[in-house]
This record gives C-alpha cells, structure tokens and sequence, in this order.
C-alpha cells in the first residue's frame, strides 16, 4: 500500500460488513464497506460536475458521520485535496481557511448556527439526496506517494492558522507505523469515535487503522455523556480513541454515579486492593462497571495533551487498558505509544518504528517518513520548524528514559519562566490545582509585567468553592517555594474556551485576562451561550440580559426550544432535554443548567417491548375477539387508495387529520395485517398523566395501560419531553416500525383540518423515512370528542394518499407540505 487510494480500492473485498455507523440520537444508521465505496464514487462524480478538478482543494467542515467519510473519499478519489476544519471552529476561522487554500467547493452541516454563504457550497446531510441517480466516476485518481493528500489548518499562540501538508506517503507510513506497534486490531472490532476527524489524531487511529483492517467505526452525533453510554451499551464496542479531558469526563460521570448509590468509600477500598491484582483480575472484580463498556472492549488510546497519572490509575485500577500516545499533526500524527504488554503512567512510550526521535536541549525533535515536509505558501513558518540537520522541531519539552520511553513535560510555547529564572510547566500546577475540592478547572498562565513572568491561575469554580485565595494556599501547599502561584482570576463562563480534543486554548484566556475581560464574561458578543441564544431566537445579543425569560422575553418556540437542545449539546458536550427549558427558563437558569451539568428529571412512559413478537400476536388476538367485533358494533368502514400502500414496505410515518377517538382503530383496521402489527400510534401524554385524581386517575392509567398493549400507543408530550419521544420513533424506524401521528395536536371540534403543529417537521427530517398522508372522515358523527356515552352508529371513510419523499426541505416546509398533502386528499 503506497497510497491513501489503494486503502480505498481495499474496500468493495469487505462487501457488506458493516464499516461506519452513524447514532444521530434518533437513528442508527449502517453503512457497508460496498455501500461506502460506491458512495464516494459517486461523491468523486459529483465533485467533478461541481467543477472541481485534480489538485483542487475541498473546504470539510461538518461532524464525525459516515457523510464525512464519503465527502472524504470523494475527494481523495477525484485527486483533490481535502482540507478538514474543525466542526466546533466560528465561520470567520473556516472562511479564512477557505480563502487560504481558495477551495474549490465547501462541504459543510446543517447543526452549524452560522455557515459559510460565499462560493460553492453543499451540505454534508444532504449527501443521501444529491448522490441519488449520479453515477460512479469511472476515471478514479491514481495518486503518487509523494502528492498531497489533505491540508490541515493548525493554529499557534496567536491564533494564526498554518496549513500542514500531508502527502500519501505520510500518511501511509504512519498507518503501517502504528499497525506495527500495536498489532491487535481486525475486522471483529469496533471503534467508537469520539474525537473530531479534522484532528489527526482521532483521524490516523480512529478512520484510516479501522478502514485498513476491516473494522467498523460508530459514530454518535454528540459527546454528551448518554450519547456516550448507549453506544456503549448497544454497539460492541473494542476501542476508544479519546482525550485526557474526556477520559476525565467518565471518570467524573462513573464517580457521580458511584456517590448516588452511597458506594465511593467502597469503590476506593477496592481500587487500592486491586493494585495487588493482575489486570485480568481487576476486570473481573470490578465487573459492574466493565460491563458498562460491553463484552469486548479492549483499549483506551489516549492523546492530544499529557494524560494525569491519576486519571490514568483510575482507569487501569479497574483492569481497563490505556495506551498513552504522543503525536503532531505535522507528524501525520503520532510519534510514540505505549503497548499492549506495557503501559507506564506519565509516559507516552518508545517510538513507532521508522520514528527517529532525540532530544535537541530539552526539545523533543523528530524525523521519519510520516513528518511533513512543510506548511502551505508559509516558507518562513516551514524555515522555522526544522532544524539546521533537517529534523523536525516539536516545541514541545521531554525527557527520555534509558529504555527510550518518552515522557512530556509541556509545550515550550506555554513554558513559564519566571522572574527568578526558574522553568515552571502549567500542566503539574493544573494537576494539582485540579485536585482541590471547588476548582471545576483551571488554566495557568504566565503574565509578564516586565520583571520576568508571574504565574497566574485563572479558576473555573463550582457554587460550593471556598474563597480563592485559600484554593491557592491550598494548591501552595503542595508545591516547592519555586513554583508557587502568585495571582489568580475568576473565569465566569461556563466552560473555558477549547478545541474540540478539550484541550484549553490558553493564548485566548491569556488574551482575555490581559484586557481585564474574564472578570466581565457576560457581557453582550463576547459570550458563547448569548451568541447562541441570539442566533436560535433572532434577538440581538445585545438585548439579551441575564433575567430574560427565553419564551416570554426572547421568543422562544417550541421547534427554537429543540434547535437550541441540539447546539448546546454539540457547544457543551452536555446532556440536555428540552423538558429542561421552558416558559419559566431564564438565561440565568440554562447557564446554571450548563454550569451544574444538569440532568433532566423527564424520562418519559415508553414500551418498546409491546413490539415483540408475543405482543404483537396477543395484540392480534385482542383484535380479532374483542377489539374488531366491537367496532363494527359502531361503523361501517370504506378504505380508499388501499392499493397505495401496496409500494409501502416500511418503515413509513402516517400522518392524518384528527376528528375524534374513533380515529386510530379507524385507520388500524384500515391497514393491511402486515403494516397493522407494525405500526406504533402517538397518543397524547398529558392525557394519561395529568394532574388528575382519585377514579378519573386511576380510569386514565388503565386506559394507558390498554392502549399501549393492546392498541399499541405511545405518549408524545405536548409541553416538554418532545425529543424523548422522537428517539422512540427512531428506535422504531430502525426496527421496521411504522408510526401514526396526529400532527394537529388535538381533535377538531368543527370537522375543519386545523394547523399541523411544528413538531412534524423536526419529526420528518430526523426520522428520514417517507410521509404516508390519511385523511378520515365520518368518526366525529359516532362518537363527538366531547360526548359522553355510547357511539352512535355510522360510516366512516379512510383515505390514503400517496407517500410523500421529503429531501431537502426544511421542517417548515415539511409543514406546509404535509398539511396540504392531507387537505387534498
């Protein structure tokens, strides 16, 4: 294998193993080695009627998905350059980028608030749709080793981004460098990726490794801690490529819930006994929480920023392996790891083979056929990386062992020297400022006030920190008389600023510490969350003030409550429910939601389980002696436009007025046996779980109870828990279940079709399956919404229309659409 093409002409052997997954929330969506090949085939077509031509470059900026994997191999198939950004970076960082390289065409997403509007543009969602009827290019690339594959846009102190050129032959070499050093991985594996692919780091272990040995990759839309946790609970799951912060996010998540149950003093007893056990014994003893992590679940990898010893013996304590890598994007990335029958604490291990690396003072230079061989039309940054030998320049400080393991001691850039002359290295102040109880986070930086530089802690506190100046005395303490920290500053926001490996962006807090900015986070375009807020309302952030209420004071919609749920949870890494906002929600209380990390309390009324096959066959039983006879007691039916559900193989989304309860075995008997047992019906919530009592309560529980096993209903929430109800509809979809909502809320009281709520529209998109529109007539003369007594007898007519593809419409459209689509009828 020379080049990056020959990796993809490896693909169509594999045929249908799975190769990518993507867990958008709501679905979970399969790709196959055969699917993905012929797909970026078709992406190379697309790109070259797109106008882009060999050696153009490609601007990628979206979110880890298989669409990002297609868009990738579309390029590298055309002979283009790919040019990833970082999905969390703002649009003036990735339009710079774009006018940098002058990219051909931008490939970007959907859940970006603001996007690039000059040029060529395409979104990555819409990938399924345009790639629909184009074929597969016939004249592939056939690329040289030495071509450039990609550029990537690294930034420095100051923030000035530097492109990184990575030709085939460097990123070859490192994929057969590190398959060499750790030789575990094969086709029965899964990746679980987490970290952005515009990193090389999570691009080189968690893309290129799995796709060169067969294995599969899944990909969950957002690091919010559940997200995290299902997919490793549902997928088997063997490696995780992560970073420190996130391999700290766990530990904390594990840790919270080990504290609910009253069980850390235990869990510590026995992490210190475990250090006497062999790994294989540790996993065993702490079987609860490796189980966690699936059957099969092999190995951390862990880079991007030196890992804390500490997070590392949490992790190892309970048998879980961890290998510890070092790496540069320059590098194509890594340069060093731990192995499989070895893993240190607090050293990045030898290097790969082909890696040479030496000291050069205390600099760590490197060479070898992974490092690059310069920065794009940056001659004098490309001057200043090498040294006067030709080796590679880190910038960053180490020491080597006699064994030649590698340890990191920190970025030259972000060294501290002091007044006194003295070399202080920020992330062992980190550590230990870290360790005390009410420090959230902290970040330490070197000011200069012109007598050599002070070392300043900037603190990220929770609501129960004791003062700062004993934090610091305590943090003091720890430390000798040399590297004691001198000064402090309050950070206001909720989270630092980071990259999307979680890693500080110290030169912008250094920055904003200088112009006195941390102690005023809230004010208005300086704020993230205000910014965000703005952007989903339409309200100027200047008008946006910590007591507005979001509904009443800024407008927010119900559809704005969920846009707002999905940034958050990309911005925040956080787990949020729409439950949690509503009209009584200030911007005061969601910064506190993000601040606290805040679990929502709604988790919902739903049974998947009524799905089965025994429940089905119980239901059909019910049917056919009980629910049937009874009503034809009641109504004549006439069906129309059956022969239109003879194309419906499912997994479809029925959609139809609503008149009275008559409606859903109306429509049910209407439906052939085979889509009938299959199909799931919305039913209001707040029905069931009012604030009713005594015999009406316990008369809406049975009915609950009955119409979810024997008429198969589910609740869909009309004031909070919105998104819950649409991740049960996509666990439906992904099992072969039709669903049947009644988008105008509520029955009509005058027969007339009334405004389809807005839910259907996000309901659509997420779900991606097509729109069966019904119209009933006749159920409100039998038994009127508001009657009490017996139904009347009388004729009842189900209509069916044609089933309705939406593309690229957005949820407002689909609105629109639908709504016609069942008045018409």
């Amino acid at each position: 294998m020379q080049t990056l093409a020959d990796l993809f002409h490896s693909f169509p052997k594999r045929g249908d193993k799975t190769a990518l997954v993507n867990r958008t929330g709501v679905r979970r969506l399969p790709v196959s080695y055969r699917e993905l090949y012929d797909l970026s085939l078709k992406m190379a077509s697309l790109l070259a009627r797109n106008g882009v031509v060999p050696g153009d470059r490609v601007l990628l900026w979206g979110p880890n998905s298989s669409w990002w994997a297609v868009a990738y191999w579309g390029i590298i198939m055309r002979g283009a350059v790919a040019v990833p950004v970082d999905f969390m970076s703002e649009r003036g960082r990735a339009d710079s980028i774009r006018q940098l390289t002058q990219a051909r065409i931008v490939l970007q997403s959907r859940f970006k608030p603001e996007r690039i509007d000059e040029g060529e543009i395409l979104l990555l969602e819409d990938l399924q749709y345009l790639l629909e009827g184009v074929e597969p290019i016939a004249d592939t690339a056939a690329p040289a080793p030495d071509d450039m594959a990609q550029l990537i846009y690294t930034s420095g102190t100051t923030g000035n981004p530097k492109g990184v050129i990575l030709t085939h032959k460097n990123l070859v070499s490192n994929i057969k460098q590190i398959n060499q050093q750790v030789p575990i991985i094969t086709p029965e594996f899964t990746f679980l990726s987490l970290l952005p692919l515009s990193h090389m780091f999570e691009q080189m272990g968690g893309f290129f490794t799995p796709l060169y040995q067969g294995a599969a990759i899944v990909y969950p839309r957002t690091l919010k801690p559940s997200a995290i946790m299902e997919a490793l609970a549902e997928e088997d799951i063997y490696v995780i490529m992560s970073v420190p912060r996130l391999m700290q996010l766990l530990k904390t998540t594990i840790e919270r819930e080990l504290a609910e149950k009253g069980l850390s003093k235990v869990f510590a007893s026995l992490s210190g006994f475990a250090q006497r056990l062999s790994k294989p014994q540790r996993a065993k003893l702490f079987f609860p929480v490796q189980r966690k992590f699936g059957k099969n679940f092999t190995v951390f990898v862990s880079g991007g920023a030196p890992l804390d010893p500490d997070v590392f013996r949490f992790w190892d304590s309970m048998g879980f392996t961890v290998l510890e890598g070092y790496g540069l994007t320059e590098c194509s990335p890594v340069l060093c790891v731990n192995t499989m029958e070895r893993q240190l604490a607090g050293s990045v291990g030898p290097a790969l083979p082909g890696v040479e690396l030496r000291l050069d003072g205390k600099e760590v230079v490197v060479r070898g056929d992974n490092v690059f061989s310069g920065y794009y039309q940056n001659e004098a940054a490309t001057r200043a990386a090498f040294n006067a030998e030709g080796w590679f320049r880190t910038g960053d400080l180490g020491e080597i062992a006699p064994d030649g393991w590698l340890s990191i001691k920190g970025r030259e850039k972000e060294l501290i020297v002091t007044g006194g002359g003295v070399n202080v290295y920020p992330d062992e102040l980190e550590a230990v400022l870290n360790k005390v109880p009410g420090v959230k986070e902290s970040c330490v930086i070197g000011l200069d006030r012109g007598a050599g530089e002070e070392v300043h802690a900037v603190l990220l506190l929770d609501e129960k920190a004791q003062r700062p100046e004993e934090i610091l005395s305590r943090a003091n303490a720890q430390l000798d008389a040399m590297h004691q920290i001198t000064g402090y500053t309050l950070w206001d926001e909720p989270e630092f600023p980071k990259t999307t490996t979680l890693k500080v962006k110290k030169f912008q807090v250094k920055e904003h510490v200088k112009k006195g900015a941390a102690t005023d986070a809230s004010g208005p375009g300086r704020d993230h969350l205000i910014n965000l807020v703005a952007k989903v309302t339409g309200t100027g952030a200047a008008e946006i003030k910590e007591e507005s209420y979001l509904v009443a004071d800024l407008g927010l919609t119900s559809i704005g409550r969920l846009e707002l749920v999905n940034y958050l949870e990309q911005e925040y890494r956080m787990d949020i429910e729409d439950s949690q906002i509503g009209p009584q929600t200030r911007v005061s209380d969601l910064r506190r939601i993000i601040s606290r990390r805040e679990k929502a309390g709604h988790r919902g009324h739903y049974r998947f389980w009524t799905n089965t096959p025994f429940v089905r066959a119980l239901r059909m039983t019910a049917d056919a002696l009980f629910n049937y006879p009874l009503y034809r007691l009641f109504a004549t039916l006439e069906v129309r436009g059956a022969e239109r559900l003879e194309k419906v193989q499912g997994p479809v989304l029925f959609i139809s007025n609503h008149l009275a309860y008559f409606d859903q075995p109306s429509l049910m008997f209407s439906l052939p046996r085979r889509i009938r047992y299959r199909t799931a019906t919305a039913a209001y919530e707040e029905f069931f779980f009012g604030p009713d009592r005594g015999l009406i309560r316990l008369w809406k529980l049975f009915t609950y109870e009955y119409g979810t096993l024997l008429l198969n209903l589910f609740p869909l929430p009309q004031t909070s828990g919105f998104s819950g109800a649409v991740r049960f509809m996509g666990r439906l979809a992904d099992n072969g279940f039709n669903t049947l909502i009644f988008p105008e809320g509520e029955h009509s009281r005058d027969a007339k079709l009334h405004d389809f709520q807005a839910g259907l529209g996000v309901i659509v998109k997420e779900l991606g399956v097509p729109v069966v529109p019904v119209k009933i007539g006749g159920t409100d003369k039998i038994l009127p919404p508001d009657r009490v007594g017996l139904p009347r007898r009388g004729r009842v007519t189900v209509t069916f229309g044609e089933p309705l593809n939406f593309r690229f419409e957005e949820p407002a459209e689909i609105v629109k659409k639908a709504h016609a689509a069942v008045a018409a009828l």
